[in-house]
């Protein structure tokens, strides 16, 4: 899994232009199902068993980005965020703009120290005064070498482990949770089950869960778990902020909600299994509530309503170049999603989806 999480981060895919990651997806998961498909919107979605009742997984394959809005006589390139990004993490980074004719590196500008005043270094720092620099010295050069407006921008590839059992690297948000899917179809693929087991790899979570709220009006299952990755605590943040710490397992949620009121509350029948489920197996773990939104967020309001449980993934420096996780919190989230599916049957599934 470790492999395929390393490859799964070099692929670009910020929201909107996921192809290169639904490719890797879909021929991953064929490996071991016979039942996958990619529907209109780009998520991927594999099946495993039958039965009455379904059970949908969802993680989601876009990271942040950025698209170019601008290329300017000299040949530097104005960019618009695509996604939830703080503009401080971009000064002199490394990114890739992916166009038709291939991926152009470049790094994103910043006003020399030296040149800077007083009163610049005052202001805040916003992304419409930054600019890409690729190396070209004029509009028409860029544009020869197949650069445009639209273009996705994605950070550099830069994974690399670090101490005993720790990551950094490009879109860990939400890669981990991809490698989860493709190390649990192949965990899941010859259990008996009585129930149908779907994978969703949805697209565009970063701009508001939609990939994911169109695959669940689809599909229609009876209950969902969506495995993410969640900001942890740093040295700076105050704990009742973050209460996540990397290294100590998977976090098990209860609510998120953001400033615009998107979030779920996630179902206590489900959240008390899953807790269960990691005590009786052993597995360190961890509860929460965070001011976040998740695919949960629209798959819980879907049809009639599916009750959702989420397992996620703590991660510091969200939505930078270099975000962090400790690879045993992802191999034990991976563990205790396929120990709640394993021991799952029609039975235990109706009394979780019955709300009282």
């Amino acid at each position: 899994m470790l492999k395929l999480f390393e490859k799964l981060t070099e692929i670009p895919g910020e929201s909107g232009f996921e192809e290169k990651v639904i490719e890797f997806m879909t021929e991953e998961l064929k490996r071991n199902l016979s039942d996958v498909l990619v529907d209109s919107m780009g998520n991927v979605i594999g099946k495993i068993g039958k039965g009455k009742k379904s059970v949908m997984v969802c993680a989601h394959t876009d990271e942040v980005g950025m698209l170019v809005k601008y290329i300017d006589p000299n040949g530097y390139i104005y960019f618009d965020l695509n996604g939830m990004i703080d503009e401080r993490v971009l000064l002199s980074t490394k990114v890739d703009i992916c166009t038709d004719k291939g991926i152009y590196t470049g790094v994103v500008g910043v006003k020399n120290r030296h040149l800077m005043t007083a009163e610049d270094l005052k202001r805040p720092i916003t992304h419409l005064e930054l600019w890409i620099d690729v190396g070209a010295v004029s509009q028409e050069e860029v544009r020869r070498w197949g650069i445009e407006v639209g273009d996705p921008i994605v950070f550099h590839p830069n994974f690399k482990r670090i101490g005993k059992d720790t990551i950094i690297s490009k879109a860990i948000d939400n890669r981990a949770g991809c490698a989860i899917l493709i190390d649990l179809a192949e965990r899941m693929k010859k259990k008996k089950m009585d129930y149908q087991l779907i994978l969703v790899a949805a697209v565009q979570e970063e701009v508001g869960s939609r990939g994911a709220k169109v695959a669940a009006q689809t599909l229609g299952p009876d209950m969902a778990i969506v495995i993410d990755t969640v900001p942890a605590s740093d040295p700076i943040t105050p704990p009742q902020q973050a209460t996540a710490e990397c290294g100590k397992g998977p976090v098990i949620r209860s609510m998120d909600v953001n400033a615009l009121g998107w979030g779920t509350i996630y179902s206590k029948k489900i959240r008390q299994k899953l807790i269960q489920t990691a005590v009786k197996n052993k597995i360190p773990h961890q509860k929460d509530i965070f001011r976040t939104w998740t695919d949960a967020s629209t798959i819980h309001t879907s049809g009639k309503g599916i009750p959702c449980g989420g397992i996620y993934i703590p991660r510091r420096y969200s939505h930078s170049p270099v975000e962090l996780v400790k690879w045993s919190d992802v191999e034990k989230t991976a563990d205790l999603l396929y120990f709640f599916l394993k021991d799952l049957n029609s039975s235990v599934l109706e009394d979780l989806i019955r709300k009282i």
